[in-house]
Order: structure tokens, then C-alpha cells, then sequence
């Protein structure tokens, strides 16, 4: 029977307890089957990529790289020089520097938040942890190979050299033979910028694109987990708060131990800033699209983040086995 306040009114009985996933489907106590977030839904992914180059394209007043005739010897319009004609075409506007740029930052501090303020039942609490660090370490290593460290540069470095890129020397470079000895020298775009010189001439990943799909889709795949495994998977934190207070502690423990309204409040505004986060990746996202990088290079970033994401959440449909060390949807 639902429990009964003080004033009156009634509360829900306490929700089912969360089970574990079957396939494709997520089955609760009383037989109903929740239908789980579907790895098609990575198509918005492509979607804003090819809706922003054709905006590129198609726009008389937006520059973009990818429509302009390249300079002799380069093969990534990313390296062109220009006069930025939007906010956003310009690599120092504020959310490229201190946003994408500290993404990674970021997207932990935004996963942390939510695993801090998630209540899984207490049957699945240390399995929920443990399987949400190996997946927030399987994510990590791919963002690391990728944009930092791959047994020396990182991969988009030495795809860039692989295919012919190379650091230059400005044209006014005071630096001297020396410095120019170190700027040639150089093996990825950090060191080659550090040392004053210039990232050209090869095929050049786009690090943005990877890093901004790997990040969302990354943080809207846990939050879905952290929910489902929720003691209250039915009970939004917005609803535990509008009615927390009117509880008292016996009241609180009849409805399943509904937080206070302190904790209920925290949790929701870690979920409001997971969203912002993901907000911004799927904006910048889109602004890369329209300014940086050509056709081929985007789509290789978002090759490599797509794989990273099926690979964590959805090879374990194939392999049971891997399921049962990362959990997943």
C-alpha cells in the first residue's frame, strides 16, 4: 500500500528493484521490459558532422577550410592561415580553449559528479562501481592512444607523420639554426608548436571530433546506467526534492529511503551539469564541423570514437564474457 503523510497525501510504494540486463532490454520486477538506448543512436553523430559541412559549403558568409583552394604542398585545409569571419572559426575563442581543450577534465569531473550522487542498490552497489572505473579506464585509454601517448606520439601524431606531415619553421623564426634544428625534429603537434614551428602536410585526424563524440556519448551511455541501477530508477531527483522535506526519517524509510532533499538537490544539478557538458560537446562538435578539418578527416576521428563506444557498451552482446568484466547497457 502506498505510504500516507502527515497531511494527508500519498507516495508511491517503493520502486521495483533494478535487474540486470537481458539483450536488448532492461526487465524490471514486475515483468515490464525497458527498452535500452540502441547503438543507432550514434547516427546523430555523422548527422551533425554532415549537416555542419554542408552549412560550410553551402553558407556565402562562412568560411571554411574545407571549401578553399589548399596552399602548394598541404593536404589538410586545417593548416590554412586565416582571418577568422565568425566567433567560432577562431581557434582562441573562449569554449575551444577552455572547454575542448580541458574537455577530458571536464568529461571526468562531470562522470565523477554522477557516480558520487548515484544510489545503486545496495545488492549491486560494488559491482556498479567497480564495472563503471573499467569502463571510465577503457574510455580514458582510448582518449589517451589517441590524442596523447601511443608507445611515443599519440596516433593522430603519427598518422600525420605517417602520411608526410611535418613541422616547419616560420617564416620569422628568431630562434636561429638551432631552433630550426628543433622544430624539424619535432614528432607531434605539442612539441612542434612548443619549439615555434608548424603542424603541415599531412593527413591530420581530427582530435576534436574524437574527443567531443567520445566524450557525450560517453557521460549520456553512464548516466542511462546510473539510473537504471538506481535505488529509485522510477524517481527523478527533481521529484525526490519537491518532496523530501515533507517526509520525516520513518516516512523517508517507508517509501525505499528517498534521500533528503539536500541530497536530492545535488544529485539533480550533477545531472544538470553532465548535460551542460554534453551540450557543449555536441556544439562544439558542430562547429568544428563547419570550420575545421576536411570531409575525411572528421569521419576518421569519429571512426575511432564510434569503435571505442561500441566496443565498451555493446560488444558485450557478443561476448558474454566481456559483459561480465565492463557490465554495460
Amino acid at each position: 500500500m502506498p505510504a500516507t503523510l502527515r497531511n494527508g497525501k500519498s507516495l508511491p510504494e517503493s520502486p521495483p528493484k533494478p535487474s540486470p540486463s537481458v539483450g536488448a532490454f532492461t526487465t524490471t520486477q514486475d515483468g515490464m521490459s525497458k527498452q535500452r538506448p540502441s547503438s543507432y543512436l550514434l547516427l546523430i553523430y555523422p548527422a551533425i558532422l554532415a549537416i555542419g559541412s554542408l552549412y560550410s559549403v553551402i553558407s556565402p558568409t562562412t568560411f571554411s577550410p574545407t571549401t578553399r583552394p589548399l596552399a602548394p604542398g598541404l593536404t589538410s585545409a586545417h593548416e590554412v592561415d586565416h582571418m577568422p569571419t565568425n566567433y567560432f572559426s577562431g581557434k582562441r575563442n573562449i569554449f575551444n580553449v577552455y572547454f575542448v581543450k580541458l574537455g577530458w577534465f571536464w568529461t571526468t569531473l562531470a562522470f565523477m559528479l554522477l557516480q558520487t550522487t548515484t544510489r545503486p542498490h545496495h545488492k549491486y552497489s560494488s559491482k556498479h562501481y567497480i564495472q563503471a572505473a573499467v569502463r571510465y579506464g577503457l574510455i580514458t585509454l582510448s582518449w589517451v592512444l589517441t590524442t596523447q601517448w601511443f608507445f611515443g606520439p599519440a596516433l593522430i601524431d603519427r598518422s600525420f607523420t605517417f602520411s608526410g606531415g611535418h613541422c616547419e619553421p616560420q617564416l620569422f623564426n628568431e630562434s636561429g639554426i638551432e631552433g630550426a634544428l628543433e622544430v624539424t625534429t619535432a614528432t607531434s603537434g605539442l612539441t612542434c608548436k612548443a619549439a615555434g614551428g608548424v603542424w603541415r602536410g599531412g593527413y591530420d585526424i581530427s582530435g576534436h571530433v574524437f574527443m567531443l563524440v567520445l566524450s557525450s556519448s560517453f557521460l549520456l551511455y553512464e548516466l542511462y546506467i546510473a539510473d537504471r541501477h538506481s535505488w529509485h530508477p522510477s524517481v527523478s531527483p527533481q521529484a525526490a526534492a519537491k518532496v523530501a522535506h515533507e517526509l520525516t526519517t520513518e516516512e523517508r524509510i517507508a517509501v525505499g529511503g528517498w534521500e533528503s532533499e539536500t541530497v536530492a538537490r545535488i544529485r539533480l544539478w550533477a545531472r544538470y551539469f553532465l548535460y551542460t557538458v554534453v551540450v557543449l560537446d555536441l556544439w562544439m562538435l558542430m562547429m568544428t564541423a563547419i570550420f575545421f578539418h576536411t570531409w575525411l578527416e572528421k569521419l576518421t576521428g569519429l571512426a575511432i570514437a564510434g569503435s571505442s563506444v561500441w566496443a565498451t557498451y555493446f560488444l558485450g552482446d557478443i561476448l558474454e564474457a566481456w559483459r561480465s568484466i565492463v557490465g554495460g547497457l
